[in-house]
């Protein structure tokens, strides 16, 4: 039988594994009310861009503005009243005890320092007004979009019930739960490509949980794109490559030279012009080739690529083409989680 044969090597397969991932936007919040009472104002609506800084959502200040007054109004009390107490305490400590009794001088020390205690515990007691008027305001913390809005004027709201939730859709990562076997052949800073339909853009590996799930069996890596692309939004979906250099100790064949059977897996080598076949197991495949293991099988044999489906053992063949395998490039992804 006429076939065609390609030489068998040792080396590095350059293989690819793809896993799904999401994108995640790196800053997302739930903006919830300060304080109770009811909403005022309300200046977006979802899918508003806003900037950092910018206020939200205003809810009526009345009665904080009137806490606010009280506190002033018994701090300014308290401040004339020991402004007179150390009036007092001066011209009684320079009369002296010649004049004044020692219980006196004491009593005027002592309403200074109560006036003092008193006044500081009032001065926190304004600023803790103040704080709590500021919070009648919802400001966004970062610039991003409106994803969500919960409530509008009119509406009575409680500390802490949502208001808004804010997204930022200009920083991005993806978060790719993968494999045990990819966790140990992958590092911080390793490149990968993330691909969509017809998008595709680099990025790399900035986080690794060393850790399985126990329900998945699966690790979280955190990736960042090099170029945050429109297509790559929160919420969708992604092919996520890793190249993946396979080193077991096996054999690389070409993947024409593979035969899939119901007695398993062969490849056919040539000896002394007759056809030997070889039981091999695939560990790996990238691109036009193959990395597999076999007793019998080394560096060098001839392997048949073209012929091999109908050859029996020990059939004569006659070599129509022998050329040697090539180290090609990885191209489309080959191996999928639970692959290989």
């Amino acid at each position: 039988m006429r076939v065609e044969i390609a030489e068998a090597r040792i080396g590095v397969l350059h293989d690819e594994w793809v896993f799904l991932g999401e994108v995640h936007s790196v800053l997302r919040a739930q903006l919830g009310a300060g304080a109770d009472g009811v909403v005022q104002s309300i200046t977006v609506r979802l899918g508003d861009r806003v900037t950092e800084g910018q206020w939200l959502v205003r809810i009526d200040p009345s009665l904080a503005r009137a806490r606010v007054a009280a506190a002033e109004a018994s701090r300014t009390e308290t401040t004339e009243e020991l402004a007179q107490a150390s009036r007092d305490r001066g011209r009684a400590e320079r009369l002296g005890a010649a004049v004044l009794s020692e219980a006196e001088i004491e009593q005027n020390v002592m309403r200074t320092q109560t006036l003092q205690a008193r006044a500081e515990r009032l001065d926190a007691a304004q600023r803790e007004a103040r704080v709590q008027l500021d919070r009648h305001r919802v400001a966004a913390p970062f610039t991003g979009v409106v994803a969500t809005r919960h409530v509008d004027p009119g509406d009575w709201v409680s500390l802490g019930q949502p208001l808004l939730e804010l997204v930022d859709d200009q920083q991005v990562e993806v978060i790719v739960p993968v494999s045990a076997d990819l966790v140990g052949r992958i590092e911080v800073h390793d490149p990968v490509e993330l691909r969509i339909h017809d998008h595709e853009v680099s990025g790399k590996v900035v986080g690794i949980v060393r850790a399985l799930d126990p329900v998945t069996r699966t690790a979280p890596l955190r990736v960042v794109p090099d170029v945050v692309d429109p297509w790559l939004f929160p919420g969708i979906s992604v092919d996520v490559a890793f190249a993946v250099d396979r080193t077991e100790p096996g054999v690389i064949v070409p993947r024409d030279a593979i035969v899939h059977g119901a007695v398993g897996t062969r490849v056919v080598k040539i000896v002394d012009a007759k056809a030997m076949h070889v039981l091999v197991r695939v560990i790996a495949s990238a691109d036009h080739e193959s990395l597999v293991q076999g007793e019998g099988l080394a560096e060098g044999d001839r392997v048949v690529i073209r012929g091999n489906e109908r050859l029996q053992p020990g059939q004569a063949v006659e070599i129509a083409v022998a050329e040697p395998v090539t180290k090609t490039a990885a191209a489309e992804p080959t191996i999928r989680p639970g692959e290989g």
